[in-house]
């Protein structure tokens, strides 16, 4: 062969030379379908050319693919309920709780205790009067010197001493009426320091045989002996119940009494004492 290549030979292969150069030196960048894209493309000298342009000065400007930020941890959400499963839990349980209501069979029904009345200064003294036996006819007396225990309700007035109360009782008819308490009074051994007393004693129960239930009012004026205050008065209710049992010529008495002065709460006191059958 001729060492002297013609140089239109020569031209075309130097041309294939540089264009197999240039082609090298191209960077293509694929196109990324993500949300997010994060091109990797192999960094390149602002120098190279871009492809497809023969201006050597142009740059291929990419702008750097945004962090992915990690989505905020979100709380867990209850798993919903099926309505069919939640109806038949309510059904059930209201099930349940109709069979806990069911008494036992065999076994009585509970009954409340009742709440036993409290002491009150208030009776209606119209209501009827029940017929005693025959052992309460005639007339009975007692004195009630002392009392078993005497309490000053909390927060009330001291309390001085025991005043000594009289009872007189007498069942009896006039006529041909029935039996009733044609006399019952309730008062105070003569006392310098009372005025004024005045009191009734109810009959409200009996068990048909020896046993009865009184009830008694008494109220008086008290002279006031606390300093500043002589001269003046307060008054006293005494509201006393009184269970009345029958032994041949004596009737045995125990009883509660609620005690207030001027209307307010003052004490409570308990005592027990035998009446005595008198000449009517």
């Amino acid at each position: 062969m001729s060492r002297n290549l013609p140089r239109a030979l020569l031209a075309s292969i130097f041309a294939l030379i540089l264009a197999a150069f240039a082609h090298a030196q191209t960077l293509e960048v694929p196109q990324n379908q993500s949300q997010n894209p994060a091109p990797n493309f192999v960094p390149r000298s602002p120098s190279s050319p871009a492809p497809g342009n023969n201006n050597s000065d142009s740059t291929l400007q990419i702008e750097p693919a945004p962090t992915p930020q990690a989505p905020a941890p979100q709380a867990a959400q209850p798993a919903p309920v099926d309505p069919a499963v939640a109806a038949a839990a309510a059904a059930a349980a209201a099930f349940n709780a109709l069979i806990m209501a069911q008494p036992t069979p065999g076994a009585a029904p509970p009954i409340a205790a009742p709440t036993p009345a409290p002491l009150s200064p208030s009776f209606n003294a119209g209501q009827s009067e029940p017929k005693l036996p025959q052992v309460f006819r005639g007339c009975w007396e007692g004195e009630v010197e002392f009392v078993d225990d005497l309490e000053r309700i909390p927060g009330a007035h001291k309390v001085g001493y025991w005043t000594p109360k009289t009872y007189r009782l007498c069942y009896k008819r006039v006529g041909e009426g029935p039996f009733h308490l044609t006399f019952s009074e309730t008062g105070v051994v003569p006392n310098v320091q009372i005025r004024n007393p005045h009191g009734h004693v109810y009959a409200l129960a009996t068990d048909g045989r020896a046993y009865a239930k009184m009830r008694a009012e008494l109220s008086f004026n008290e002279n006031n002996l606390d300093p500043g205050l002589r001269g003046t008065t307060f008054a006293v209710d005494e509201t006393t119940m009184l269970d009345c049992s029958i032994n041949g010529d004596a009737m045995s008495v125990t009883a509660s009494v609620y005690g207030t002065r001027d209307g307010d709460p003052w004490f409570k006191a308990r005592w027990h004492s035998n009446f005595r059958h008198v000449p009517e």
